[in-house]
Formats: C-alpha cells, sequence, structure tokens
C-alpha cells in the first residue's frame, strides 16, 4: 500500500507537467476581427436570399452604412449597401472576398479613410493607398467595372485632420484621373460653407455623420454619374 501510495505521488507531477506541455504546445486560436459580426450578417442574409448579380456596390464605413435613403436615391439602378461601421481601408480589403467578390458588380462607389486619419494618424498616403489597392483589386475580376470615389469629408469633429484627408483625397483624385472607369466625385465643395468650413447644417450632433440633408448633398453629386453609368452599362 506504501509504495502504490509513493507510486502515486512520483506520478502526479510528471503528468501535470505532461498536461501542461500539451498545453502549451497548441496555438491560441485567435480573437475574430472586431468587424466580424457585421460581416457575418451579411453573409447570412446573402444566403438567405442571395443578391442579383451586376448591381451598384455602395461599400466603406459608417457614412455608407448610415446611408438610409440609398435605395430611393439611387433608384432605379439597383443597390447593395455593405458599409459597416468603423472600418479603415485596410479592414475593406480585408473582408474583399466576402462583400466584394460575391456580388459582381458593374458598378462600385467607394467611402473610406476617414476613420483611418480620425485619430492622431497623419499618414495620407496609407489613406490613398487602401483605395488604389482596392480599385486594382476590383479591376483583376472586373476590368470594365466602373468605380466612384466619395472623397473624405470635411466634418466639424475632425476638422483639425482636414489637411491630411484633402491630401488623401488629392492623391486619389489624381489616380482617377489616369484610370479608366474610375471617377472621383467632388461631394466636398458642396460640404463647405463660403468660409471654407464644414456646413454645420449637414451633420447630426456627434459632428461627425451626416443628417439627412447632408445625405441629400451627396445624392446631388453621385446620384447622376452612377445613373449615366448603369444606363451606358445597359444600352
Amino acid at each position: 500500500m506504501k509504495r502504490l501510495h509513493r507510486l502515486v505521488i512520483e506520478l502526479v507531477p510528471i503528468a501535470l507537467l505532461m498536461s501542461g506541455s500539451l498545453t502549451a504546445s497548441q496555438p491560441d486560436t485567435p480573437p475574430a476581427p472586431w468587424y466580424e459580426r457585421e460581416i457575418a450578417a451579411f453573409e447570412a442574409a446573402d444566403a438567405r436570399h442571395p443578391p442579383e448579380p451586376g448591381q451598384a456596390l455602395f461599400i466603406g464605413s459608417s457614412s455608407i452604412r448610415l446611408w438610409k435613403s440609398l435605395e430611393k436615391d439611387m433608384a432605379p439602378v439597383p443597390v447593395l449597401n455593405r458599409g459597416f461601421g468603423g472600418s479603415r481601408t485596410p479592414e475593406v480589403l480585408a473582408v474583399f472576398d466576402r462583400i466584394v467578390t460575391p456580388y459582381d458588380p458593374s458598378i462600385i462607389v467607394y467611402y473610406c479613410g476617414d476613420n483611418d486619419l480620425g485619430t492622431d494618424n497623419q499618414d495620407f498616403h496609407a489613406a490613398a493607398q487602401g483605395f488604389i489597392d482596392f480599385d486594382r483589386r476590383a479591376r483583376e475580376h472586373w476590368p470594365e467595372v466602373r468605380i466612384f470615389y466619395i472623397p473624405i469629408k470635411p466634418s466639424l469633429a475632425r476638422w483639425s485632420n482636414w489637411e491630411a484627408m484633402s491630401k488623401a483625397n488629392t492623391l486619389v483624385r489624381e489616380h482617377c484621373e489616369r484610370t479608366r472607369h474610375s471617377t472621383y466625385l467632388d461631394t466636398v465643395t458642396p460640404a463647405l460653407t463660403a468660409e471654407g468650413t464644414p456646413d454645420p447644417a449637414l451633420f447630426v450632433e456627434d459632428g461627425l455623420h451626416l443628417n439627412a440633408k447632408g445625405y441629400e448633398v451627396w445624392k446631388g453629386v453621385v446620384r447622376g454619374p452612377v445613373l449615366e453609368a448603369w444606363n451606358d452599362l445597359h444600352e
């Protein structure tokens, strides 16, 4: 009995050591990205009701997601809204194969970069490159797709970052000028006052997101070119 007891005492540390080794050898599962729930919800909705191919895809951050009148504003052009709040250009690229490729869009309207430059980060080259990479990737799939860039908006909340945002917009505009079927839509000019500052009448209380009047400004700039592209593609 004593021999058995001593054997158990000797074996327990060995078992614990082996258990620890096994646990340590198993890599931790990385946490899901913060945006996973929203993207998974899009995929679930697509599985229930598969979208028709060839629509106009609006993609980007919360300024797209919160465009509640989008379907009415773009009618009769059929649209898909795939904006997800808080997104930056790397995250839009990260989900390209999940919420861009499956839709086979004929038109893409892109708004992102606001959150890239919304903090102390002033790397306007990276923000612009995010769109350029998106544009090139889309053209690998669909060389004739019409892509429209809505520039980073001047806002009350982020006016101190406007210099970097404006530089990013300029780089994208130059890219669009030399890229077939890529168009820069100037939503900036009508959003500024005569003094060249953001118009407070266009924003909700946070000074960042657009209100209904703000989206009317966007509609006035975006609708015409999108409708023209749609008609050209469906002659």
